[in-house]
């Protein structure tokens, strides 16, 4: 009777543990509340970065277990003089395989989706988010799998000490999970502080990481840019307020360096040839890989771009008079990569151009619109353009638009912004007198504090100036 006894309480142990087990592991598979998770965050975030003015934690010093915390901040490390990272780098919760390493520009194996969102990590990582503007129809597997407001789009927020050093570089770092723009048509957009840096968003917009998977991206910032990490806080945004796009992405972690010391540990090569359509080589073209390095083609139409950093690498070739062609492929460790690309000679900006870009996009540049030097009348040679504007207003009148003049780095600041401003309005009158309402458009001048290219080459320097036509709210 005792044997019987004891084997029935050992059978009701064994099942209840197993029970217990099988709860635990099916709550792993469910998603939380990310409304009160993020709630939780805050707390985490505000308890890390509290500390940012005192130096890095013992456990910071120390190496890899710095990978763990949600906060980090060195001036004493030898990756940069400044190095400010949120997230801690855990592959989304998942951990990595064993010898893989995260800033070697790895594809991360598959991994289940959605998964709980940990109260402690930062805001804006570890978690499912889904473009704003998406409403209903075709989705991917994030969007199926999650609902708003839990998954709409934050900003990452980045406190650290403002910097006492000249920034004369600034590199940013993010393992980013599942964009997939050219499945889903989306457009994103990325703003640093509530300012879109529009050439950082090609590189998002050719990622496809279905699987899905996760890559870290690193890309350089222009010079005219740099301003914007001077004060200690930075607000990182990535969102798609307009294709309606039903496409979800993750964020595992963002790293600034701020005047990187060395070179990278693991780097590719990509060489190279740019022609024209008919099979002419194209010189003096603008090749840049990710921001980070970048290079003019030579007579013979070739290029070369060393000591590229590994990972998801989008490069951008551009040139006046043609159509900006942008390659997107993964890099890997010591590979030497060799392309071939063509140029598209740029045919007219037409009405449907116009229509599509802003469609598109929010916006589109306009390289058409001509001033002599230091004046803001169009010139002759620009009316063709004009007049595909003027019958893109009056076929869109409920349609608020800006026209915003740029401008190369030549010259001095305060007068690239006043010419710019005059360029702006002297688009307006040209309207205006061909009697195209413009009561929903207004005029700004952003001189050169808004660049596409680089401003070091004067093919960079031919594609900063610019008409920029631009949907407002």
């Amino acid at each position: 009777m005792k044997n019987l006894t004891f084997s029935v309480l050992t059978f009701f142990v064994l099942a209840l543990t197993f029970s217990c087990q099988e709860t635990k592991e099916k709550k792993t598979d469910t998603t939380v509340d990310v409304t009160n998770a993020d709630k939780g965050t805050e707390t985490a975030n505000s308890n890390a970065t509290s500390n940012k003015d005192n130096e890095e934690s013992s456990a910071e010093k120390v190496g890899d277990s710095s990978l763990t915390a949600q906060y980090f901040y060195t001036t004493t490390g030898n990756k940069a003089a400044i190095q400010i990272r949120v997230g801690d780098v855990d592959n989304l919760g998942f951990g990595w395989d064993k010898g893989f390493d995260p800033f070697c520009g790895q594809n991360t194996r598959r991994h289940r989706f959605p998964w709980p969102v940990d109260k402690k990590d930062h805001l804006g990582t570890d978690r499912i988010m889904v473009v704003s503007s998406y409403q209903s129809g075709k989705k991917d597997g994030y969007t199926s799998t999650t609902s708003k407001p839990n998954n709409t789009p934050v900003p990452i927020k980045m406190d650290y000490k403002k910097p006492t050093v000249t920034i004369n570089e600034v590199v940013l770092q993010l393992m980013l999970d599942d964009f997939q723009a050219p499945v889903w048509k989306t457009s994103f957009q990325f703003y640093i502080n509530d300012k879109r840096l529009t050439y950082i968003e090609p590189i998002l917009n050719n990622l496809n990481q279905t699987g899905p998977v996760g890559k870290l991206v690193q890309v350089g910032i222009l010079p005219e840019d740099l301003y914007l990490f001077k004060e200690g806080a930075i607000n990182i945004m990535i969102d798609d307020p307009v294709t309606g796009a039903g496409d979800g992405f993750a964020i595992d972690f963002v790293q600034v360096l701020i005047n990187p010391k060395e070179e990278y540990n693991c780097t590719g090569s990509i060489k190279g040839v740019v022609k024209d359509e008919q099979n002419k080589l194209l010189k003096d073209v603008l090749v840049s890989a990710n921001g980070l390095k970048e290079n003019l083609t030579k007579e013979d139409g070739t290029f070369n771009l060393e000591g590229v950093p590994v990972g998801m690498i989008n490069v951008s070739a551009g040139k006046k008079g043609y159509e900006t062609e942008n390659v997107n492929f993964e890099l890997k460790r010591d590979e030497t990569k060799q392309l071939t690309i063509i140029l598209k000679i740029k045919e007219a900006e037409s009405e449907n151009y116009l229509d599509e870009e802003i469609k598109e996009k929010g916006f589109v540049n306009l390289y058409g619109i001509l001033f002599d030097t230091g004046k803001d009348v169009p010139k002759q040679e620009s009316h063709a353009t004009l007049e595909q504007l003027g019958n893109f207003i009056k076929n869109n009148p409920n349609l608020k638009l800006e026209i915003i003049g740029h401008t190369d780095s030549e010259g001095d600041d305060a007068y690239n912004k006043d010419l710019s401003q005059r360029r702006a309005k002297g688009v307006l009158n040209w309207l205006q007198e061909k009697k195209i309402n413009v009561l929903n458009i207004q005029t700004q001048g952003m001189g050169e504090s808004s660049p596409v290219a680089s401003n070091k080459t004067e093919s960079g320097k031919a594609l900063n100036r610019r008409v920029e036509i631009k949907v407002v709210e």
